[in-house]
């Protein structure tokens, strides 16, 4: 698959939710409407949609594929926060500030680029470790929210409203949900099916749209722009570079699984990070900054390396 025929209609989405903001068809408080249907209402379907079809003969084969690809994602996320730490101090974030900044730099745009590419790539056999990426991506979001939610609760009853956000999370649930389905080789009832087929693709367009919007009705500034460009160069060069270290290192991989690993995680910033930061106000100028600028620079990174690994 062509690189840019992949992410232009991304930048078409992004464009359109700009030029809305810019002429006010967008308010900041419309565009938080928006974040929250996609957070708990058009992501979920997607999701059980996504994870429901994969094949769990396949899935129960890649606990070292898991392991290796867990141990890349706390490394670049811990040189993240260590980066932060040293940059600006240990109070200055705060712990809710240092989740979102490490996130994001592991947080590939998977679901969108990272599978259709993969498989275009490398065919069918592919299809098992992206599922298997997104699937981490995805429970990562635990760890987040863990975070996120001591941050914003505090004091002694954090703990317990941090377990309930977890427990309530659509997106947490619906991951499990659809786990769930592949592992037992079960389908949802037919009308169910209907619905998630039916509101699945609407999460991609509309969450692109809001990140447009954001970044018309948010200036940017120097201070957001800094560790917007630290995301950046995690994500699209150094987490790749670590991948592909640990991989071709780790013996008893299949060869499929060790490029399809190195070209997802290759991948620009999912949008689940501006989500996430969106919906808890924490990093939204530079998190939608980042993915603006990953995507445009992965066009040539991605296909750089798709030529070297092909």
């Amino acid at each position: 698959m062509d690189t840019a025929v992949a992410v232009l209609p991304l930048f078409a989405m992004i464009g359109l939710g700009f030029f809305a903001g810019r002429i006010g068809l967008f308010s900041e408080a419309a565009v938080g409407g928006l974040v929250n249907y996609i957070y708990f209402f058009a992501l979920p379907p997607m999701l059980i949609a996504l994870l429901s079809t994969a094949d769990p003969a396949r899935l129960a084969d890649g606990g070292a594929f898991m392991l290796a690809m867990f141990l890349v994602e706390a490394t670049v996320a811990g040189l993240a926060i260590l980066w932060a730490w040293r940059a600006y101090g240990r109070g200055a974030l705060g712990l809710p500030g240092f989740g979102i900044l490490g996130f994001s730099a592991i947080f590939a745009n998977g679901v969108f680029l990272g599978v259709p590419l993969c498989i275009a790539a490398f065919g069918p056999e592919a299809a098992a470790p992206t599922f298997l990426m997104v699937t981490l991506d995805i429970l990562l979001f635990v760890v987040v929210t863990f975070m996120l939610e001591l941050g914003r609760v505090g004091g002694a009853r954090a703990a317990a409203a941090a377990a309930r956000a977890i427990a309530t999370n659509p997106v947490i649930l619906a991951t499990l949900a659809g786990l769930a389905l592949a592992v037992l080789s079960l389908r949802l009832p037919t009308l169910a099916q209907a619905f998630v087929d039916f509101v699945a693709p609407a999460a991609a367009p509309a969450a692109l749209f809001a990140l447009g919007a954001t970044l018309a009705l948010r200036r940017m500034s120097r201070a957001a722009a800094r560790p917007a460009a630290v995301i950046v160069a995690l994500k699209l060069f150094v987490q790749p570079a670590l991948a592909a270290a640990v991989l071709f290192a780790w013996p008893g991989l299949d060869p499929v699984w060790r490029l399809a690993g190195v070209v997802f995680t290759a991948g620009p910033v999912g949008l689940n990070a501006y989500l996430f930061a969106r919906r808890y106000e924490i990093g939204v100028a530079p998190v939608s900054t980042a993915i603006v600028a990953s995507t445009a620079l992965s066009i040539f990174t991605l296909t750089g390396l798709l030529f070297l690994l092909t």
